[in-house]
Formats: C-alpha cells, structure tokens, sequence
C-alpha cells in the first residue's frame, strides 16, 4: 500500500509491470475452466488524488502507454475493426465509440475534451494476455480546476478475450470456444476488409502492416491470425 492506495503488480515475464493507485482489484475464476484466474480487473485513479487537470491527465496516460510499449505490450485492434492509426483512429471515435485508440498518438487538449466523454479505451497484448485500459472522468469529486479520472484496466487470458468475448452467454460455444473461433474470426476479418475499403475510398490510410495477434490457443492451425 502506499497512502491509502494500493498498488499491484501484474507478472508476465518480460512483460510484467505495476499499477499505483489502485482503489480495487477482482479476479475472475471458474471451476470449470483450467489455468486459475482468467481475468482481471483493476480499478485505479489518474493520480494519488484521482483528479487532475485535463494537461496532466493526458500526461500521465501518455507515459502509461510508453511504460507499457517499453515492456513489449503491442496495440491491439479487434480483427473485425478497420486497421487505423494515429488521428484516424481517435476520429473513428465519432462512428464507433468501443473502437480501441492508438496508444502512440498524441491529442489535443480539445480532441482530448471531446473523447474522454465516450469512455475512450485502449487496447494491448502480450504473449497470450489482452490487457484493455479504459477512462471514465466526471466531476464528482467537486474538484476546482481539476476533474476526476477513474482509469480499468481488465486484464485476460485468451479463454477471456475469445471465449467470453466472441461467444457471450453462449455456454456450449464458450465450452468449444477454440473449435468454432477459427470460423467466427473470418466473418469478423470479412467485415474489416468491407469497412477499410469503404474508408480508403474516402481517403483513409489502412495500416496494412499490423497484424492481429497470434493465438497460442490456436498455434498450429492455418486460420490462426
């Protein structure tokens, strides 16, 4: 604990690292399913006073994400997402308020103001582990010149990511998550080519060097991304 804070340390090898803080942190978990707890989720302020001012606040956020690349952890797009970047990707934000950001771009304070009122989330993956950073801002707090920030990051194993992501409340599909998600990712990979060509027409770039991130669960099948 530092304060009345905690602080919690996430350990994946190279790519481990520590979140201060830290106000609460919950582990998912089920008897039915191997390997533990699948996923994690941490509830943290900004700054030991969970408020600040918009500048400081986008500081802040700008060197988690540098801590975060520095460790290996690679920005992630949901395969059925167009592949953007930079400002072109904040802007998405307009059509498609879930889309993940870019963690190398820098906003404005203006770009800033106006997304932090959709609950802008960023998304990373590292070795079979998909880690989501969203950011909720009110005023709650009644603080003069500052605002409150409440930053999630969820934490979770591919069985999370795919299983419970691609099938939700589905308990046969989620059982038999890995047989059926080669299939469900080329709908999805479908409909990412559909979008990026109707935005390249009107003048996007696609970053067609990114690529989705491997799946370990997956490894040896030829529909593995």
């Amino acid at each position: 604990m530092r304060g009345n804070l905690g602080t919690v340390e996430f350990e994946h090898g190279k790519h481990s690292f520590m979140i201060d803080n830290v106000l609460s942190a919950i582990g998912s978990a089920d008897t039915d399913v191997p390997g533990g707890i699948y996923q994690w989720s941490i509830n943290f302020g900004v700054s030991p006073e969970q408020a600040d001012t918009h500048e400081a606040a986008m500081a802040r956020m700008a060197k988690l994400f540098r801590d975060l690349r520095a460790k290996g952890w690679i920005r992630c797009i949901d395969v059925g997402d167009p592949r953007l970047t930079g400002k072109q990707a904040w802007d998405r934000l307009r059509v498609d308020s879930v889309y993940s950001l870019d963690p190398d771009y820098t906003p404005t304070i203006d770009e800033w103001k106006v997304a932090i009122r959709k609950m802008p989330h960023w998304v990373f993956y590292a070795d079979g582990v998909y880690l989501d950073v969203s950011l909720t801002e009110s005023n709650m707090g009644g603080f003069v010149g500052k605002t409150t920030y409440l930053l999630t990051m969820d934490i979770k194993n591919e069985y999370a990511f795919y299983g419970l992501g691609y099938f939700p409340g589905n308990a046969d599909k989620i059982r038999n998550w890995k047989t059926l998600l080669p299939a469900e990712l080329q709908k999805y990979h479908a409909k990412r080519l559909a979008t990026e060509a109707e935005l390249k027409a009107q003048g996007y770039t696609v970053d067609t060097a990114y690529q989705d991130p491997p799946i370990k669960a997956l490894q040896g099948s030829s529909t593995n991304p």
